[in-house]
């Protein structure tokens, strides 16, 4: 079996709304439409590293996706469950600008971009890349390999009414005040965050500007010692001269996690 069907385990359950993509793109191999359902992947199957692959959504398949954009589609997820309810654990797929959580569909959900909130689409009637696809060097993959659950009512009924306005929570909640926030979403975020900071430089105040970043990494984000570690290295590339002894330059992290407070 390809890899990726393999990494998915869900072939029986996608098989028979498996549509066959073109290399680098998100047009289907052939002429297509909703009513015509899906090839199989046929061609995918046979040759996976020259096609890319989706599966076709509600209401001519069981699974609509939410579809999470970028940072800010992130947060205002976060807000969203702030206000309503945290989402089950269902099957989700990392893609290359954000999130795809699938669900199971039912009637009356319609498709919307950008109505729940910005950067954040309800995606039926029509088909989205799997697992296994890659656009612009950029793959698809599987982020929770867990069974495809149906949603929460409260996303059903938000999602069934697209006339009324949504009740958000104040701005002033951020997604780093939801405790059930994903780790590795949280990694994310500090990474785009560090990636902001100003280089640490000699003879400006480069010692107190690593501290700062430590602090950031250890304390804003509660991070374990391993992705400080990364990103901090990635950091570190940007400082002026870079800290040549990566022994000295971890242990700072030690000494943030001591003297806090």
């Amino acid at each position: 079996m390809p890899k990726g069907l393999q990494e998915m385990k869900f072939r029986s359950e996608f098989e028979p709304y498996l549509l066959t993509i073109r290399h680098d793109s998100k047009k289907p191999l052939n002429k297509w439409s909703p009513q015509s359902g899906g090839d199989g992947g046929r061609n995918w199957l046979r040759r996976p590293d020259h096609f890319n692959i989706a599966v076709i959504l509600a209401p001519y398949s069981p699974y609509f996706v939410l579809d999470i954009d970028g940072e800010k589609g992130y947060k205002n997820l976060q807000r969203l469950q702030i206000a309503y309810g945290k989402l089950p654990r269902t099957f989700t797929v990392k893609s290359p600008s954000g999130w795809h959580y699938y669900f199971r569909y039912q009637q009356g959900i319609k498709r919307s971009i950008g109505w729940l909130a910005p950067s954040i689409d309800i995606i039926c009637h029509g088909y989205t890349l799997l697992p296994g696809s890659v656009i612009d060097g950029k793959r698809y993959e599987v982020l929770d390999d867990v069974s495809i659950v149906s949603a929460p009512n409260w996303l059903i009924r938000l999602a069934s009414n697209t006339n009324k306005q949504i009740d958000m929570p104040a701005k002033k909640k951020t997604a780093a005040q939801y405790d059930g926030e994903d780790y590795e979403h949280k990694v994310w975020r500090a990474r785009k965050y560090v990636e902001k900071m100003p280089p640490a430089v000699q003879g400006q105040g480069g010692h107190t500007q690593l501290l700062r970043v430590c602090n950031i990494l250890v304390h804003k984000f509660q991070l374990n010692d391993a992705d400080c570690r990364d990103i901090l290295m990635e950091y570190n590339t940007r400082c002026e001269p870079p800290f040549t002894s990566h022994r000295e330059l971890f242990r700072k992290i030690s000494e943030t996690r001591k003297y806090h407070g």
